[in-house]
C-alpha cells in the first residue's frame, strides 16, 4: 500500500500537546494526514530515557507531515513549559533534536558505503546526523538516529532518512511500540557512550566490554567483565528477591550497588 513505518522518540513532557485534550489533536492529525499514530503508554519509556515511543504508519508524504508537526511541538516545549511553571521541561538541546529508531538494515543505508550517505545528508540538510554506537560483539536489531539542527535543517535531514526507510525492504521489521518485555540488548538513545541502553543499572553499562570480549573469543555469547558467560538476553524488569531473569540463567543483583568495582560481582546460576 506504499505505507511505511517510522519510529520516533518523544519527550514525555511533549506527549500531552501531541495527544491533545481528550485525544482530539492526535485524532485530527490522523484524519488530516491519513497516518496511523500510536504512542506508548504514559510510563512506558524507551530504555534508559524518559521518552515515549511514537509509531507512525503512512505514506512518505504523510510521515514527513506528521513528523514535522511533532518536531514543532518538541521545539516549542521548553518555552511552553517555563510559562506554565512545569518543573520538568524539555531541555533546549533536546528541543533541537529529532530522534528516530530504525532497524539495523536501515541504519546501514543511512550511513552508506564508507559513510558517504550520512555525509551527504549532513551537507545537503545543514543538520548534524549521528547514529548510536555499533556493538562489536552483539548485532543490535535497531539503532537510534539523532538529528540536531535548526527547524528546516532537521526536516530536510528527516526527509532523507524517511527515503532510506522507503528503500529498505526490512524497514518495518521492528514495529514494537513497547520495550517493557524486550529481552535483548537495546540501542542507546544517545549517539555517544555505550552502544547499549541502560536497561539494568550496572549491567547494561558494561555490555560494551562484554561484547568486545565475546568478539575476541569468536563466540556467539557475551562474557561478564569479571569473567564467566552471560546470555545476550537482557531483560527489562526484575523478579522478586532482586533476581533478574536471563534465559537460561538467573543473575542476582545486590539491592545496594556501591560505586566500586565490587559492584560487578554478579553470580550466575546456569
Amino acid at each position: 500500500d506504499n505505507k511505511y513505518i517510522v519510529k520516533l522518540l518523544i519527550p514525555s513532557t511533549v506527549a500531552g500537546s501531541i495527544i491533545g485534550k481528550g485525544g482530539q489533536t492526535i485524532a485530527q492529525l490522523q484524519r488530516d494526514t491519513g497516518t496511523n499514530i500510536k504512542l506508548s503508554k504514559a510510563n512506558d519509556f524507551y530504555p534508559g530515557t524518559s521518552e515515549r515511543v511514537a509509531l507512525l504508519t503512512g505514506t512518505v508524504e504523510a510521515l514527513n507531515n506528521v513528523a514535522s508537526f511533532i518536531i514543532e511541538k518538541v521545539r516549542e516545549s521548553p518555552q511552553l513549559g517555563l510559562k506554565a511553571g512545569v518543573e520538568n521541561v524539555t531541555t533546549p538541546e533536546r528541543a533541537r533534536q529529532v530522534k528516530l529508531v530504525v532497524p539495523n538494515s536501515t541504519a546501514g543505508l543511512i550511513i552508506g558505503k564508507g559513510g558517504s550517505m550520512i555525509k551527504t545528508i549532513m551537507e545537503q540538510s545543514g543538520a548534524r546526523v549521528q547514529i548510536s554506537q555499533k556493538s562489536e560483539g552483539v548485532t543490535l536489531s535497531e539503532r537510534v538516529i539523532t538529528i540536531t539542527g535548526e527547524h528546516d535543517a532537521d526536516l530536510k535531514a528527516l526527509s532523507f532518512i524517511v527515503s532510506k526507510v522507503q528503500e529498505d525492504p526490512q524497514s518495518g521489521s521492528c514495529n514494537n511500540l513497547s520495550y517493557a518485555t524486550v529481552t535483548g540488548p537495546v540501542a542507546n538513545a544517545n549517539p555517544t557512550g555505550s552502544p547499549f541502553a541502560e536497561t539494568i543499572p550496572g549491567v547494561a553499562t558494561n555490555l560494551a566490554a562484554a561484547a568486545a570480549a565475546a568478539a575476541s573469543l569468536g563466540k556467539n555469547q557475551m562474557v561478564s567483565p569479571v569473567g564467566g558467560p552471560i546470555t545476550n538476553h537482557i531483560p527489562q524488569t526484575a523478579l522478586p528477591s532482586g533476581q533478574i531473569a536471563l534465559a537460561p540463567s538467573i543473575v542476582r543483583i545486590p539491592t545496594s550497588l556501591p560505586n566500586t568495582p565490587a559492584y560487578h560481582r554478579v553470580r550466575h546460576r546456569l
